[in-house]
């Protein structure tokens, strides 16, 4: 059978594929129980996913999508705590 890091790694991309259509390597997804998808990924990536930004399907799971820069000023430090702080 696979490893699970083959599992893990298979997961992420279907999940990526699922919402967004296609797959972003180097991107934290976290989705909370109220709906909220926040995405933290590079700039380009942002840029990528911001049309669909306030377009959530109204009977879809998802029901807010946040982006948040990657930031390597602080080594993210501050878009951790805000993912944390969600998903608490």
């Amino acid at each position: 059978g696979a490893s699970d890091e083959d599992n893990r790694y298979l997961k992420s991309t279907v999940l990526h594929l699922y919402l967004f259509g296609y797959e972003l390597p180097d991107t934290v997804l976290l989705l909370t129980k109220d709906g909220e998808c926040i995405v933290l990924a590079a700039k380009r990536k942002c840029e990528f996913l911001e049309p669909a930004v306030g377009k959530e399907p109204k009977k879809g799971s998802v029901k807010k999508l946040t982006l948040l820069t990657r930031n390597k000023a602080d080594e993210n430090a501050e878009n951790i705590e805000e993912m944390l702080k969600e998903a608490r």
